[in-house]
């Protein structure tokens, strides 16, 4: 996770993190939160303009509602609000990757070394896409054996000819899609 902080043109400061098991939204609203409070507490900045690869995180870092990352989100808008209060002051957020200065933090970020590290900080989401990660597996290694679907199990096919396999996604059926609808 990285944020480079522009003023007139040249960067005013620059700040990166390892972050190990977490999704990239996650990364992306770390980064976010750092980069907003930074700013906030930057003398004379009345405008910021903050350039983002995800909307979603984005949209996330002012949202205090409970989710994953809510208290990068509480940081952010008690950041914000202390800001607001002195003065006429905006934020503007632009999705554009590759712009030169965010195509810059990518190639800062790159820069750290690799983490091997067992002790790295881990967030819900990530625990979540590990555990449906491993149950999908589950579910298709037992789908294999005749013993566990059954000898009358209707093995269906897809529009490929392949066997469709369980699938998982936000609560629906396990039987993801079968001739082009969702189940």
């Amino acid at each position: 996770m990285a944020y480079l902080i522009y003023r007139q043109g040249d960067v005013v400061h620059r700040a990166r993190y390892i972050a190990s098991r977490v999704t990239a939204p996650d990364a992306e609203l770390y980064a976010i939160r750092a980069a907003i409070v930074k700013a906030c507490s930057l003398p004379d900045v009345n405008n910021i303009t903050l350039f983002t690869d995800s909307i979603a995180s984005a949209r996330r870092a002012v949202n205090p509602s409970v989710h994953s990352g809510q208290g990068h989100s509480l940081a952010v808008c008690r950041a914000l609000e202390q800001w607001f209060a002195n003065g006429s002051r905006s934020v503007m957020v632009h999705s554009r990757f590759e712009w030169g200065p965010h195509h810059e933090a990518h190639e800062f970020i790159r820069g750290l070394p690799p983490v091997g590290s067992r002790r790295m900080a881990t967030s819900p989401d990530s625990l979540r896409k590990k555990a449906t990660a491993t149950c999908l597996d589950s579910w298709s290694t037992m789908f294999q054996n005749e013993k566990y679907r059954g000898h009358n199990f209707l093995l269906l096919q897809n529009l490929d000819g392949g066997i469709v396999q369980p699938t998982y996604a936000k609560g629906r059926s396990w039987l993801g899609e079968v001739g082009g609808r969702l189940c």
